[in-house]
């Protein structure tokens, strides 16, 4: 989808994303888990936040 999305290796557990859901909601969140093997996905990287939201990641925080 973008050149801009955070590849996987960007993403660490603990740091604050935006991500969308599935039904298009975007929240932001602490990464939990990475789900994505793959560097990159033209989606985004697939997280589960800590609060049990998953989704893809759109951006990395702190300024989210």
């Amino acid at each position: 989808m973008s050149a801009d999305l955070p590849t996987r290796n960007e993403l660490v557990e603990g740091m604050t994303v935006e991500i969308e859901q599935e039904n298009g909601d975007r929240i932001v969140g602490d990464v939990g888990a990475i789900l994505t093997d793959e560097r990159t996905h033209p989606e985004g990287i697939l997280v589960k936040l800590k609060s049990g939201a998953q989704g893809r990641v759109k951006r990395i925080g702190p300024d989210v």
